[in-house]
């Protein structure tokens, strides 16, 4: 039976974290079978679903370019796409915190806890959170837990 991982992997796992290069790591992982048929089924099975549904609509080209063209005006227009959402959010009760780099971010998480005195987090897996390093970065942050007392 194969084992089931839920969570990050450790750090110097992944390629998040990896402490191996990149062609060094892939030949490596060349050798696993496991990982290789996994693979193999993955794609195929994402290939079949794609051609199906291309071949169901008549226009695919036509709504793929459509799709394209709104990608990137939207995209040259960001700044100011951010900036409309940021003052409807505002107007409507939210708080945007603007953040540089992961550093930054890192930082104004930890603020807005310290605001709170709450010394637990909940937060959901994100891939904003995963790039930033947030669960590292929290880590570090993190007092350790005290001995609980018993009463006598």
């Amino acid at each position: 039976m194969s084992q089931v991982f839920l969570g990050m992997p450790a750090a110097g796992e992944g390629n998040l974290f990896a402490d191996e290069s990149f062609p060094k790591a892939a030949h490596h992982e060349l050798q696993n079978t496991q990982l290789r048929a996994n693979l193999r089924h993955a794609t195929h099975s994402i290939r079949d679903k794609r051609l199906r549904v291309v071949g169901e609509l008549p226009d695919w080209e036509s709504l793929r370019n459509a799709g394209e063209a709104i990608k990137n005006q939207a995209m040259a227009r960001l700044d100011e796409r951010l900036e409309e959402f940021e003052k409807n959010f505002t107007a409507r009760g939210g708080i945007i915190h603007w953040a540089r780099d992961a550093a930054e971010a890192n930082q104004i998480v930890t603020d807005l806890i310290k605001q709170t005195g709450s010394t637990e987090v909940v937060k959901v897996k994100s891939m904003a959170t995963q790039e930033i390093g947030l669960n590292e970065h929290l880590e570090t942050q993190a007092s350790p837990p005290s001995k609980p007392t018993w009463p006598n």
